[in-house]
């Protein structure tokens, strides 16, 4: 997981956390406990093993003028860069009981070269509930130079007792202008792609990234796009025979379901506001308002509540073919007025 070559001045956007950790290894008011807060992919990680690098910086320690960002090139950061530094280590995975006394015992044998030793524990929120409370006794009573980064989608999962005992720092979404800046920079081949990529991210930067590179990702959004045009035209069998496709699929239904309501939006958006200037499907904005001119916006609105009701079954272990069947049908329901209002 290790950053190389990378201090907070090449991270797009999140400038509130960057300013916050500067402030605070500038200051030298640096927590023996940070909760990085987001969604995966946002970029926690990198930022902790900035922020790791930029506490071992030899350069920060030896000036009175801290500037809370790593050199790059004293003997700490190389030994940073290269993942090999000994006095940092990274906790990930399953992360149970013994893996946190493992760590009690080690936090508490003094650096080998530093003045500090930081663990990064990532994922902390798949923590069982008795590590969590070994973990606590380390935030109750932590050594003077130890610095602990949590990693976290959703600082709720964490007890109370340790959320009260660190810096709780929340990130967020980029707005789409960073991750199309993101993209067109790193990324400059994929040209009049890149807003549709940036609207489908998110605003996740590791998700921008995830899909830009996914050689599935248009080939299956295009033929999720094709199976809704078949609610138009095709009969209510030929729609259930789509049922094959999503059962094929099924390892990527989150995306899947993602398309479909992403399709279904849009066209709401142009029926309702006639504006196709915010779709997300932009570089299909003929065929959204050809669609659009041929189904209702009270069948509309149906589909996308059908949708979202069947993600959430989905979501907790409903007979995934009979689902898809059901979204499949009603749908083609809706749009041909022969719906039966339950869902």
């Amino acid at each position: 997981m290790w950053v190389k070559h990378m201090n907070f001045s090449d991270i797009i956007g999140q400038k509130k956390v960057i300013t916050s950790i500067k402030n605070s290894i500038r200051n030298d008011r640096v927590s023996h406990a940070y909760i990085l807060e987001g969604s995966e992919g946002i970029g926690k990680q990198t930022i902790a093993s900035i922020f790791a690098s930029a506490l071992m910086c030899e350069m920060e320690q030896d000036t009175d003028t801290k500037v809370g960002e790593p050199c790059l090139e004293c003997k700490s950061c190389i030994k940073c860069q290269s993942g090999n530094h000994p006095d940092i280590k990274i906790i990930k995975d399953k992360i149970g009981i013994d893996t946190i006394r493992d760590f009690q015992k080690d936090i508490y044998i003094k650096p080998y070269e530093s003045d500090r030793k930081i663990y990064i524990i990532t994922h902390a929120e798949k923590m069982t509930v008795q590590a969590q409370n070994s973990l606590l006794k380390v935030f109750e009573e932590p050594p003077r130079y130890g610095v602990i980064i949590l990693t976290v989608e959703n600082a709720s999962q964490l007890l109370d007792t340790i959320l009260s005992r660190a810096i709780l720092i929340r990130f967020q979404v980029h707005p789409q202008s960073e991750v199309e800046l993101y993209l067109r920079e790193e990324y400059p081949d994929l040209k009049e792609k890149i807003p549709v990529l940036a609207a489908f991210s998110g605003g996740i930067i590791g998700k921008a990234k995830a899909i830009a590179t996914s050689e599935e990702f248009g080939q299956m959004r295009q033929e999720v796009i094709e199976i809704a045009g078949k609610f138009l035209n095709n009969s209510e069998l030929e729609v259930l025979e789509a049922t094959s496709y999503f059962v094929e699929h099924k390892a990527h239904i989150d995306s899947l379901l993602e398309f479909l309501l992403s399709w279904f939006r849009d066209v709401l958006l142009i029926k309702v506001l006639y504006n196709s200037d915010k779709v997300i499907n932009m570089d299909m904005k003929n065929k959204l308002e050809v669609y659009a001119n041929q189904v209702r916006t009270s069948a509309v609105e149906r589909i996308i509540h059908v949708i979202i009701d069947i993600k959430k079954k989905i979501s907790i272990n409903t007979n995934y073919q009979l689902a898809i069947e059901t979204m499949l049908m009603r749908s083609w329901e809706e749009i041909h007025g022969r719906s039966r209002n339950t869902f």
